[in-house]
């Protein structure tokens, strides 16, 4: 995937949010993403999808939910991603996502 195509995709703010959580968080349950991100169960799947179509995250079927993670492997060959997650993402937004997610369970 080519550098633009990767910028294009993540400059989506829902979908940033939602690298945001699973960088910090690991695995994560749908519905955990749901609740924490505010997002109807259609829109998140959307964004999920595209990033999924990408190789960006990948999807473990669990029963009757998924839960996602960031692809290691995706990190690792773009680098510049993985430095955006860990130091440029101090808006209010995703500080108040991180702490709803300590409140948030499956």
């Amino acid at each position: 995937m080519e550098i633009m195509d990767i910028l294009k995709l993540i400059s989506d703010n829902n979908r940033m949010r939602i690298l945001n959580i699973l960088y910090k968080k690991d695995k994560i349950c749908v519905c955990v993403l749901e609740d924490v991100l505010g997002l109807n169960q259609s829109n998140l799947s959307r964004h999920l999808n595209k990033l999924k179509k990408a190789g960006i995250i990948i999807g473990e079927k669990r029963s009757q939910w998924v839960d996602y993670e960031i692809s290691e492997k995706f990190l690792k060959e773009n680098h510049f991603v993985r430095e955006i997650l860990e130091t440029r993402l101090t808006g209010e937004v995703f500080l108040e996502d991180l702490e709803n997610l300590k409140c948030s369970a499956c």
